[in-house]
């Protein structure tokens, strides 16, 4: 990710992700201490759950951002392990991790909480009211708010490294026989971002690639470059076109380009 706002961000930091410099200098000091594995990287979860409570006179609401159930790849987040340090340095709340856009929110807490059987962190966000030096004709946080409360925005997204995790104990399995099919509890993890999005159309999807478009009404209203569609191509084509590809002398010659962005989109700085 190349583009981001100056105003609210320093620099890319590890994975790609635009932050505070003493944001990336941290979260680089703990990526130097965790295994190599793939395991242990930049994950994204949507959660649909969303809000819980809204509270239209501060202009915030408060939504359910994980909750313990397994992921698509069988990864169970424990609430408990949560570690929002990374992210309290700059608590901004983004529209579908966009970053080249402005900001819709800020978080003002992340908390461990409980309904019933159902275990996970709830965060409270708050869309700021146009400030009155603003010269642009729409404020994001009004079209967030406004979203929010129709009902149209109610899915959270997160991003989280994990830091230390494990296989479930027979014990474990023997009590919740759920989890025999679960790969990993996710015992510590690092809060990394956290954005409002659309209800998701597959919740709880890991390493999730979010769009970063709005739809073209609302984006020519914020003065922001409308997406074209893309056709669909199958997916033999794109193997076909993959193969031949590799099979070609021009991969020789950006092997070690490609390594390098590889390394660095994993963190590996």
């Amino acid at each position: 990710m190349s583009q981001f706002l100056k105003t609210n961000y320093e620099t890319e930091g590890p994975f790609g992700v635009p932050m505070k410099s003493a944001q990336a200098t941290a979260l680089e000091a703990r990526l130097r201490e965790l295994p190599t594995d793939e395991a242990f990287t930049l994950r994204r979860c949507s959660f649909e759950r969303g809000v819980s409570e809204l509270q239209p006179g501060e202009r915030a609401d408060v939504s359910w951002i994980t909750e313990e159930t397994p992921d698509r790849l069988g990864d169970v987040v424990l609430a408990a392990g949560m570690d929002d340090s990374h992210f309290q340095l700059n608590p901004i709340v983004t529209l579908n991790h966009a970053y080249d856009q402005p900001p819709v929110g800020r978080s003002l807490w992340r908390r461990r909480a409980s309904d019933g059987p159902m275990r996970g962190v709830k965060a409270k966000t708050h869309y700021p009211s146009r400030p009155t030096g603003w010269t642009l004709s729409d404020w994001p946080p009004d079209l967030a708010f406004e979203l929010v409360k129709a009902g149209l925005l109610r899915g959270k997204s997160i991003g989280f490294l994990p830091l230390k995790l494990r296989n479930p104990t027979a014990d474990e399995i023997a009590k919740s026989p759920t989890l025999g099919q679960v790969r990993y509890l996710i015992e510590q993890w690092l809060l990394v971002e956290y954005a409002c999005c659309y209800v998701p159309m597959q919740p709880n999807a890991v390493v999730e690639t979010v769009s970063k478009s709005v739809p073209p009404a609302w984006a020519e209203r914020l003065g922001l470059p409308v997406v074209p569609t893309v056709g669909f191509t199958s997916a033999d084509a794109i193997a076909s076109a993959a193969r031949r590809l590799i099979a070609s002398s021009v991969v020789n010659g950006i092997t070690p380009a490609l390594d390098r962005a590889w390394e660095k989109a994993r963190g590996r700085v």
